[in-house]
C-alpha cells in the first residue's frame, strides 16, 4: 500500500479501536468509513503515482475553458487562458498575458518541492481560473472525504477522451461546524482516474451550490521542451523569490 492509502487508513483504526466502548451505532459508522477507504484507498494510490508520469493533456473546465497541463518529471506546465505557470528543477516561471499580447513572466529559483499545494493552487488559479482543479487538489479531497462520517461512495466507470478510467460518486459531505460565514468546501464531488493514474475527471459541488471541474479532453504521451520555457518575445523579470499568488 502506498503512502496516500497508508495515511488514509491510519485515520480509520485509530478510530476503530474505540469503537466496542461507544456501541452499535458507532460501529456502523466506522464500517462505512472503512468501506468508503477501500473505495478510495486504490483510486488515491493510483492518482498519486501520476507525478512519475510524462504527458500532454488537454482540460475544459464547466465553462469551456481549456487549459493544457505538460508533464516530463520533475518539469510541469500549466498553461491556460491568463498565462502559463512553469515548475522545473529548479525554478518557477509565471507568465502573465495572452498570446499574441505582451507577456511577463517573473522566474525564481525554487527547487523541487519547495511550493506549497496551496501556493500552486494559487497559481494555477491565477492563469487557469478559479474552476481549475490538478491532481494534489483532488487527491486532497478524496483523502478528507474517506474519513468523514455518513459519507456515500458509489463506484462506476467511463471512458474520457479514449482514457479507460475508474470513477467514484461522493456525496453527503457535511459542511464543517466551525466553518464561517465565507469558507466554502465541498458538499459532493464526482472523480475520474485513468489505469495509469492520469486524473480524467472532476466535477465537484461547494457549500455555496457553485459547480468546478475538469474534464481531459486530449491526451498524448509526448511533450513539447517550448513548454517549460517563457513564450517567444516575452519580458522575463527575475525576482528573489516567488511572486504573491495572483500578482
Amino acid at each position: 500500500m502506498h503512502r496516500a492509502g497508508s495515511r488514509i487508513l491510519t485515520v480509520v483504526l485509530a478510530s476503530a479501536l474505540g469503537a466496542g466502548a461507544l456501541g452499535c451505532g458507532f460501529i456502523n459508522q466506522v464500517k462505512q468509513t472503512v468501506d468508503n477507504v477501500s473505495a478510495i484507498t486504490d483510486l488515491a494510490d493510483r492518482l498519486g503515482k501520476s507525478g512519475k508520469l510524462t504527458f500532454t493533456a488537454e482540460y475544459k473546465t464547466d465553462d469551456g475553458t481549456a487549459t493544457t497541463v505538460v508533464q516530463q518529471p520533475p518539469k510541469a506546465a500549466y498553461i491556460g487562458k491568463d498565462g502559463r505557470f512553469i515548475l522545473t528543477e529548479d525554478a518557477l516561471l509565471v507568465c502573465n498575458g495572452k498570446t499574441g499580447q505582451k507577456v511577463v513572466c517573473q522566474k525564481s529559483a525554487v527547487q523541487t518541492g519547495q511550493l506549497s499545494s496551496a501556493d500552486q493552487a494559487a497559481y494555477l488559479s491565477a492563469v487557469a481560473g478559479g474552476g481549475f482543479i490538478n491532481t494534489e487538489m483532488a487527491l486532497a479531497l478524496m483523502t478528507a472525504a474517506a474519513v468523514v462520517p455518513g459519507v456515500k461512495i458509489a463506484e462506476n466507470t467511463a471512458t474520457i477522451a479514449g482514457q479507460q478510467s475508474d470513477c467514484l460518486d461522493v456525496t453527503g459531505i457535511p459542511q464543517d461546524a466551525n466553518a464561517g460565514p465565507n469558507d466554502v468546501s465541498a458538499k459532493e464531488f464526482h472523480v475520474c482516474v485513468a489505469e495509469s493514474g492520469l486524473l480524467t475527471r472532476f466535477k465537484g459541488v461547494g457549500t455555496d451550490d457553485k459547480a468546478i471541474g475538469v474534464e481531459l479532453s486530449k491526451y498524448s504521451e509526448k511533450v513539447d521542451a517550448q513548454a517549460f520555457v517563457a513564450p517567444k518575445g516575452a519580458q522575463i523579470v527575475t525576482a528573489t523569490a516567488p511572486p504573491a499568488p495572483g500578482k
